[in-house]
């Protein structure tokens, strides 16, 4: 990742050279007509513990920074006024701190994000201001890295919703966050339980200057089938998990002025109305005039999100059903026998029917198992053995995973099968001695959408060839050194996740099936989900 973000920095840099002299001289237009009383603008209460931290008053070191270098005069934003108990703060290893300061005149919209950061000895690195027609031109810029306007865009998002608990926004350009929009046209996007940041990392360049990337996991709401939300059968499969970087510090980035009619920086906002000459550009007509991104109330911008069961509910309810904890309880024991009797002692599992009750799965002689009826079940659970690849395979996902979710009816959607994978492994320091990997699988996509994967038992052999060749190829070290692999050379859970969506892109099911880790020590059902540079991240259910 160190490597990917300073490439996408030189090139930032590059396009900084080009466009300094233009925002030099927007600058100082804008610090020629100031609109608020920057006398008042570190105020606060230092007894206030949430304005600081390990004792630490960040306000006053920004207040000492900007009698030495009068900032406040050179931001874009010359109307807000920072909201500092919403001010967010990320500690990296080694001792930087990242700020994220919200900024507003009317108390209900962001005008700008101030973004600060210190070093390991509380000295400010870093301060610049990006208000929203800033904003605006950054993500509407072909030119500009796409990586870096989503990272943007988002920040923005992740902002407004932990400012104000804004949950839509619109006008989001149609080459950014593909996929999950719930209104492709208008660019709309349906935000909400933005997660605690993990992976907080501190990149300093050659001037000594300190930028944070920090990753913010979501739960977004879209329609598989392209239609708008208020069209949408609003099932299951509409609710996705999903991890985006949002960052802190300097990119070495100038952007183009502001186009003259918009008023500029000075304006707080976009104007209300979005560029036309992208043809990728989205134009909503029922936006905040000076918030390019926020709808307006009556256009859907201060409801409530649907009432519907996130993947998290869903499996915590299967996980809470006293016949299917029994029947974990003993595909976990027969798991853990397969690490001292691995001749004779292969798989076992069992199908939750849709009456309630739990029955054995079937057993074939190869003592795999199988499902020979899955109409009458909500999905089921099984064992790998203790030498075999502890990932759920082709077969578990195509025939048994995809048998139940074509079962289920209209009423409880595709999205409420499910089918579970148990194994055991050798650990000194836990438990018993043993540790177990535990994983749930659910379908994703739409009940059309199951009719086009079935696969010939040629192709299905084939899966299950290049399953074991990408194996081979995580667990050897000449290749990957030890990054997927634990002290047994076996598939680590980074390998084993790999694995997994590796898998579902040689098959053709990327973005199909959900994959989630259950931890056994605390039952935490951790959402895996990678992002689309292929990063893997595991976003805890709340």
């Amino acid at each position: 990742m160190k490597n990917r973000f300073f490439l996408w920095l030189s090139l930032l840099i590059t396009l900084s050279i080009v466009l300094y002299s233009c925002r030099n001289e927007e600058m100082t237009k804008d610090e020629t007509t100031p609109h608020r009383n920057n006398a008042d603008f570190f105020k606060h209460s230092k007894t206030n513990n949430t304005l600081s931290r390990a004792g630490v008053d960040y306000i006053s070191i920004l207040e000492a920074y900007n009698d030495q270098t009068g900032f406040l005069a050179q931001m874009p934003d010359q109307r807000g006024m920072p909201i500092w108990e919403k001010m967010q703060v990320f500690d990296a290893e080694g001792g930087a701190t990242g700020l994220m300061i919200p900024l507003s005149y009317d108390n209900e919209t962001m005008s700008s994000v101030l973004f600060a950061t210190l070093n390991d000895r509380d000295l400010v690195s870093f301060v610049r201001d990006y208000d929203n027609a800033l904003l605006q031109r950054i993500v509407y810029d072909r030119n500009i890295d796409k990586d870096y306007r989503q990272h943007m865009f988002y920040t923005f998002m992740y902002m407004d919703y932990k400012t104000f608990g804004t949950q839509h926004f619109t006008n989001i350009p149609q080459d950014l966050f593909e996929g999950q929009k719930e209104d492709k046209e208008k660019g709309r996007m349906w935000l909400t339980e933005f997660r605690p940041p993990t992976n907080i990392t501190a990149h300093t360049d050659d001037q000594s200057k300190i930028t944070l990337t920090v990753d913010i996991c979501t739960l977004y709401f879209h329609c598989k089938n392209g239609k708008p939300w208020k069209d949408c059968d609003h099932c299951g499969t509409c609710v996705t998990y999903s991890c985006e970087t949002i960052f802190t510090g300097d990119t070495g980035t100038d952007f183009p002025p502001a186009n003259p009619s918009s008023g500029g920086g000075s304006s707080g906002g976009g104007g209300g109305s979005v560029p036309s000459t992208d043809p990728g550009t989205p134009n909503d007509g029922c936006v905040m005039q000076d918030v390019f991104y926020r709808l307006l109330p009556s256009c859907g911008g201060g409801g409530t999100l649907p009432d519907i069961e996130d993947p998290c509910e869903k499996t915590n309810a299967v996980l809470n059903k006293p016949n299917v904890q029994q029947g974990i309880t003993n595909v976990k024991a027969n798991a853990k026998q397969t690490l001292s009797n691995p001749e004779t002692t292969g798989e076992i599992g069992f199908k939750e029917k849709k009456d309630g009750t739990v029955v054995p799965a079937d057993v074939n002689g190869d003592h795999e198992v199988e499902f020979t009826n899955v109409t009458d079940g909500y999905g089921g659970y099984h064992n790998h053995t203790a030498s075999g690849t502890h990932m759920v395979s082709p077969p578990d996902i195509v025939d048994t995973l995809f048998g139940f979710a074509a079962a289920q009816s209209v009423a409880d959607g595709v999205g409420h099968a499910y089918f579970g994978m148990i194994a055991a492994e050798g650990c000194s320091t836990c438990p018993n001695g043993v540790k177990y990997v535990h994983y749930v699988i659910r379908f994703a996509g739409t009940g059309t959408e199951l009719g086009g994967f079935v696969y010939s038992e040629t192709k299905m052999k084939q899966f299950k060839y290049d399953y074991r060749k990408m194996v081979s190829n995580l667990t050897n070290t000449s290749i990957n050194g030890n990054t997927y692999v634990n002290i047994a050379g076996e598939l680590n859970e980074k390998g084993l996740e790999k694995l997994f969506f590796d898998t579902l892109q040689n098959m053709g099911l990327t973005g199909k099936v959900n994959l989630q880790r259950v931890d056994e020590e605390n039952g935490t059902v951790y959402n895996i989900v990678q992002d689309s540079t292929g990063k893997i991240t595991a976003v805890p259910c709340l």
